[in-house]
C-alpha cells in the first residue's frame, strides 16, 4: 500500500449557493496557501540537503511539510467539490474534516532518488498534464451538474476521486514526504480506509521501501 492514503466519501448533495460563491470563499485560502507554501518551500530546501547528506528526513522538517501537504489537499478536495465543508486554515491531523489524509513517516530515504527527484518526476509531469486537461473538462461539467441536480454523478465522483488520489501521491513524493515512486493511477485499496480508524503514532517510524 502506498504510504500516502486518503479517506473520501461521495457527498450525498452539494449546496448550490456555496457552489456559486466558492470562487469568493476561496480568496482567503489563496492568500494563506501562498504564505504557507513559501514557508514550506524554505523547509523543503533544508530537507533536501539533510536527506542527501544523512539519508534521513529530520522529523521536525517533515512535520512542517506534512502539515502543509494535508492543508493543501483539504483545500483541493473542497475546490474539487468533494465536500461542502469549508477547509480549515491548518494542517493539523486532529482537525475534524470529511476528507482524511494520512502519510507514513519514512525511517530512511534514498539519497540518489531525492537528489534526482526532478528527473524522476518527468514522466509523471507529462502524464499529469494530460490527466489535468481531462479532469478540467469533467470539473466544468460537474459544476453544471451540481447546479441543476444538487449533486455530482457517480461517474464524475469516481473521476474526481481518482484525480485527487493521484495528484495527492504525486505531491507527497514531490515535496519529499515519501520515498516510494507513485503509481500512474488514482486507485487505492479499500483497506486504506481502515488506517483512519486509529490515529497515527507520531513516534512510529516505519521504513518505506521504494
Amino acid at each position: 500500500m502506498y504510504p500516502a492514503t486518503f479517506l473520501l466519501s461521495q457527498p450525498a448533495e452539494s449546496r448550490r449557493l456555496l457552489l456559486i460563491l466558492r470562487p469568493f470563499l476561496f480568496l482567503p485560502h489563496l492568500i494563506w496557501s501562498a504564505l504557507f507554501g513559501m514557508a514550506a518551500g524554505v523547509v523543503q530546501f533544508f530537507s533536501f540537503w539533510a536527506i542527501v547528506i544523512t539519508g534521513r528526513h529530520p522529523r521536525g522538517l517533515w512535520n512542517v511539510l506534512e502539515a502543509y501537504f494535508r492543508y493543501s489537499m483539504l483545500v483541493q478536495a473542497w475546490a474539487m467539490y468533494l465536500t461542502d465543508r469549508y477547509p480549515p486554515f491548518s494542517g493539523n491531523a486532529t482537525t475534524a474534516y470529511p476528507i482524511g489524509v494520512r502519510v507514513e513517516f519514512p525511517a530512511r530515504m534514498s539519497r540518489a532518488t531525492v537528489f534526482f527527484r526532478f528527473l524522476l518526476l518527468v514522466p509523471h509531469l507529462l502524464y499529469a498534464l494530460g490527466f489535468s486537461f481531462f479532469y478540467g473538462i469533467i470539473q466544468f461539467l460537474t459544476w453544471w451538474t451540481i447546479l441543476f441536480l444538487g449533486r455530482m454523478t457517480d461517474g464524475q465522483y469516481n473521476i474526481a476521486r481518482a484525480f485527487f488520489v493521484y495528484t495527492g501521491r504525486l505531491t507527497a513524493y514531490s515535496v519529499l514526504l515519501v520515498d516510494e515512486y507513485p503509481p500512474f493511477n488514482g486507485a487505492q485499496p479499500r483497506a486504506a480506509e481502515t488506517l483512519f480508524a486509529t490515529p497515527a503514532d507520531p513516534s512510529a517510524t516505519p521504513e518505506i521501501k521504494g
